[in-house]
């Protein structure tokens, strides 16, 4: 991988961001105590603000959490503060009321600040699985009776600070939150889930129709990735398509990326002989593509959780530390190559061919594999 002046640049400033909303969290944690407490609202009848305002990802593992307290509690009011890139994750969810969008404009967080602040919600519960400034802004002047989190540097602001479990998924771990609520995580289908409007199941019916051709087994390559650490490299792509093709011809491998790698999908379609997949315009586009695949490979999380809820077996280009599991799939068939160095470059080709190759046998035989 080349770090680029503007990735370096980048990352300057985030880590500088970071620091900055470290210093301020442990300055006001020397002040600010609240009352610990456990919640006394009637559940049925009481209003919850849900804080998830970071990737799309988190959002749809949290999606359990409101699905088991619409379960439990149907009158319950649920509302959500998501940020731009997460906010259209629960487009059409029947069990969010209300969605506040922040990180759009300059002020945005004061308006939905201010917004909150009237409805006078019972609870506030923080999803952030790490201490979050925003989440802390939110929790301090949200005017809320109630306040529930995870014990951390911010974990002042909450009248209960629940203690983070060590499950391997951070489906369950997030799951916690329910118990205040009397519900128990371990009792309950906590299953993510995500809408398709009519619009993308259409665009899904047609695009797969194209692409599968004559009811071929249909690989997805996710090319996209979030930061440059997570691309994998033009030339690895297309000797993988290249050796998959060699060795299942009766496979047919579409490449998917965002517009901003769609260069490199040109590219790689052109000199590996996959096809490429119509861009898509919008985030249940994606999912409904995703939801079309008999098998997917892929660096990006948000993927692996949307082949998660449509249960499409996934190959994971990870450049996390091995053994790391907590965003890896808990419904569908997966294997995981971990980068042995940070970025996701220094996967050796010979090893993701190999994973990839049984792991197709597998699906198109029905022979036992391992997850990694």
């Amino acid at each position: 991988m080349r770090f680029t002046p503007k990735y370096i640049l980048s990352e300057i400033v985030k880590w500088t961001e970071y620091g900055l909303q470290r210093g301020v969290i442990y300055l006001m944690r020397l002040f600010i105590k609240r009352r610990r407490a456990t919640p006394t609202v009637d559940f049925h009848s009481a209003k919850i603000l849900f804080l998830r305002q970071n990737q799309i990802g988190d959002t749809l593992v949290s999606t359990p959490i409101f699905a088991a307290l619409k379960r439990c509690y149907p009158t319950i009011t649920l509302d959500v503060l998501l940020d731009r890139r997460n906010a259209s994750v629960l487009d059409g969810d029947p069990n969010i009321r209300k969605r506040y969008v922040i990180k759009q404009t300059r002020f945005d967080v004061f308006t939905a600040l201010r917004d909150i602040r009237r409805e006078r919600y019972d609870i506030v519960v923080d999803l952030i699985h790490s201490a979050s400034s925003t989440s802390t802004l939110f929790c301090l002047f949200a005017q809320a009776s109630f306040y529930i989190g995870f014990k951390r540097e911010n974990d002042f602001i909450y009248n209960l600070a629940l203690a983070p479990n060590q499950h391997d998924r951070m489906l369950m771990q997030l799951a916690e939150v329910l118990k205040p609520f009397g519900i128990e995580p371990n009792a309950e289908e906590l299953q993510p889930y995500f809408y398709l409007p009519e619009s993308a199941l259409a665009f899904s019916e047609k695009e797969s129709a194209r692409l599968r051709g004559e009811g071929k087994f249909l690989i997805g390559i996710n090319i996209s990735a979030s930061t440059e650490l997570k691309f994998w490299g033009t030339e690895k792509f297309i000797r993988l398509i290249q050796s998959l093709h060699a060795r299942y011809p009766d496979a047919q491998i579409v490449v998917m990326s965002s517009s901003a790698y769609r260069p490199k999908a040109l590219e790689i379609t052109r000199r590996s002989g996959a096809l490429l997949a119509r861009e898509t315009k919008t985030l249940q586009e994606f999912a409904a593509l995703i939801s079309a695949l008999d098998m997917l490979v892929t660096p990006d999380s948000a993927a692996v959780h949307f082949a998660d809820i449509f249960r499409v077996p996934s190959v994971i280009l990870a450049n996390t530390p091995a053994g790391t599991r907590q965003w890896y799939p808990s419904f569908t068939e997966f294997v995981s190559i971990h980068a042995p160095q940070l970025n996701l470059s220094s996967i050796p080709l010979e090893q993701a061919i190999e994973v990839c190759d049984r792991f197709v046998e597998k699906l198109t035989s029905e022979k036992p594999i391992l997850e990694r």
